[in-house]
């Protein structure tokens, strides 16, 4: 892409398509889907920061490392990092169940609690992603 600007604003977007997903899927209590949605649009809020700073290629799907790669230029995003690597436990084991003990599958195994405190975190630092968003984004 050759407008980062634009790239970004694509993904920031597309994050908030999916944070009003993870909300809908909460509603419906599913909650492993609410834990994996809130995982995928804290993913993409973040990568939109990076493609707006001009990053073209972004290989990266762990809150906690794409939360460092940001807070290289924004530390104020540090304190969110131990926030964000509780949703890389959610990036598998809420959709295959080779990713968790036998006999157990992830539509049965998360809870109402771990999906609010996921929605909360995926809140929050959406909210930080969307800060800088309305300053240079």
């Amino acid at each position: 892409m050759k407008n980062p600007k634009q790239n970004a604003q694509r993904w920031f977007k597309e994050a908030s398509n999916t944070l009003q997903q993870a909300k809908r899927t909460f509603q419906q209590k599913d909650y492993n889907l609410t834990c994996f949605l809130a995982e995928q649009t804290t993913q993409k809020a973040l990568k939109a920061v990076l493609y707006g700073e001009g990053e073209r290629f972004i290989n990266i799907h762990s809150i906690a490392e794409l939360i460092k790669t940001v807070a290289f230029r924004h530390p104020d995003f540090s304190a969110l990092l131990d926030k964000g690597a509780k949703l890389d436990q959610y990036y598998l084991s809420t959709r295959y169940p080779d990713a968790i003990p036998e006999p157990a599958i992830p539509s049965e195994i998360f809870s109402e609690d771990q999906a609010k405190e996921a929605l909360e975190i995926m809140i929050e630092v959406f909210g930080q992603c969307e800060n800088l968003f309305a300053g240079d984004y």
